[in-house]
């Protein structure tokens, strides 16, 4: 669903900026844990301002790399391309899935936040309850400020 939005808004809404927000992988939450939601972008001044706008938001970013090795694994047999890796022992869930949601964002600027570990708190602490944290409103909100 998420990459038939992200191709709609393409399609339709023509944005010059793609920005998506998802608990799209556990493989996220192994590597970040709770503390940090995974950015992917082949834009490094969105990734930079995404950055810093969670530096400042208190909901921080770490940047990972879309590894065009691995967008081979997304090939398939019966689809224009698979949404997980069909090559075994590739590994990489969260890489391979910004991969496969590049796909659908065209020429556009874009960057996917996978919020997967933080996300969910098992317990309150700062800013946060626990439960559903809203991980990404602050972040977005401080860098939508920042467009001219």
């Amino acid at each position: 669903m998420l990459a038939d939005a992200i191709a709609y808004a393409g399609a339709v809404l023509d944005p010059d900026v793609v920005v998506d927000v998802a608990t799209l992988t556990g493989a996220a939450t192994l590597s970040l844990g709770r503390g940090h939601a995974a950015l992917f972008s082949p834009d490094d001044d969105l990734a930079a301002d995404l950055e810093a706008a969670g530096e400042r938001s208190g909901e921080r970013l770490w940047r990972l790399p879309l590894v065009e090795d691995y967008r081979e694994t997304l090939a398939s047999d019966h689809a224009d391309v698979c949404h997980i890796a069909t090559v075994p022992g590739v590994g990489a869930g969260a890489i391979v899935a910004a991969l496969f949601l590049q796909e659908f964002t065209g020429r556009r600027r874009w960057a996917h936040l996978d919020i997967a570990g933080p996300a969910r708190s098992e317990r309150d602490q700062g800013l946060t309850g626990k439960g559903g944290t809203g991980f990404g409103v602050r972040l977005l909100l401080d860098w939508l400020q920042t467009l001219g």
